[in-house]
């Protein structure tokens, strides 16, 4: 029976999958030392979150296939992967909607004050014997605008980008532009979205700035001081996609000095933040643990279609979803 490394628990389907036809281990510690000292007879790997380096790789020398729980797959170090021919896969298409609602729910929680106006009627801020509701509320700050009609930018139109920038215009009729080097104008007009070629001409444009790209070099730091520079002072960022998108010192000094006007932020680097992270504690910042994709939903699609993917693979039946695809028909066996 093939043995498998799962290195965090998943949805108890996705475990009972598992078990089903392999012997599950589980590292002690969960961490680098603990994955090192056990997978040595492993002939699978089930991932989340844990860093998996060529170190963990060469350690694992019976290792067929490795399964990443989750969209990206930017903790894995595919390139050794591949160098030692074993297949990667992962679960692109299991939370699609679950991030593209949670996308849409903080477009609305920031661009209508929502969370800062929940603060102030906790808190009695508002609360007076003189003035009414309203008039402590505009008092506050807590006044804002109309979504209607306002304009998005996505920044990686894909499946959670485009699904995203399709529920955006028909909750509020928003002007959506994309910005995608790999998706061509005519596959983004067909998701009502209007290609833009360049950063520098989305974002002097845009009430929102939605993130939904890969992680990895290509990404890393794409919003920094210059691109934020470029927004509208009363522009918002969402980062639901990964930390390394923004350089967060850049982030942190806009929101600071009123450059833009806030920010919502699911993902962070480091991650986990440092509890003195100064985004955590911004009136104008919503901040979230990483939970994006944390529902009953994706959580199950995530754990069956790793565990199916990563049981094909042993089985040598190609699996749907490879990283690295050109390596299977030389695949380590």
């Amino acid at each position: 029976m093939n043995k498998i490394l799962l290195v965090e628990h998943i949805h108890s389907a996705g475990e009972a999958l598992l078990e089903s036809e392999a012997q599950i281990v589980q590292p002690n510690p969960q961490n680098a030392i603990g994955i090192m000292e056990i997978i040595g007879d492993c002939d699978g790997l089930v991932v989340r979150n844990t860093k998996i380096t060529r170190q963990v790789l060469e350690a694992a020398p019976r290792l067929r296939v490795i399964g990443r729980h989750g969209v990206g797959y930017d903790t894995i170090d595919v390139a050794a992967a591949t160098e030692m021919n074993i297949p990667v896969v992962y679960t692109p298409a299991a939370n699609t909607e679950s991030v593209a609602e949670i996308a849409m729910g903080f477009i609305i929680c920031l661009g209508r004050k929502l969370v800062q106006a929940h603060t102030a009627m906790r808190s009695g801020q508002l609360i007076s014997d003189t003035f009414t509701l309203s008039v402590m509320s505009q008092k506050r700050g807590l006044a804002n605008a109309d979504l209607q009609g306002k304009t998005l930018g996505v920044i990686g139109v894909g499946r959670i980008g485009s699904l995203t920038s399709r529920k955006a215009i028909a909750a509020f009729n928003f002007r959506v532009l994309g910005y995608d080097p790999y998706v061509d104008g005519s596959t983004l007009a067909g998701y009502g979205v209007q290609k833009v070629d360049k950063l520098e001409e989305m974002l002097p444009q845009c009430d929102f700035v939605t993130l939904h790209c890969p992680g990895g070099a290509e990404t890393r730091h794409m919003i920094n001081e210059r691109t934020l520079s470029l927004m509208k002072p009363t522009a918002f960022v969402l980062n639901t996609a990964r930390g390394t998108v923004i350089h967060e010192a850049s982030l942190i000094k806009a929101l600071q000095e009123g450059k833009i006007a806030g920010a919502a932020i699911d993902v962070y680097d480091p991650e986990p933040p440092r509890a003195d992270n100064p985004l955590l504690h911004m009136e104008n910042v919503i901040v979230t643990p990483h939970y994006c994709a944390m529902t009953e939903e994706s959580l199950y699609n995530m754990a069956t279609m790793v565990a199916r993917g990563v049981l094909d693979g042993l089985k040598g039946k190609r699996p749907e979803y490879l990283v690295n695809p050109e390596i299977w028909e030389k695949r380590r066996l």
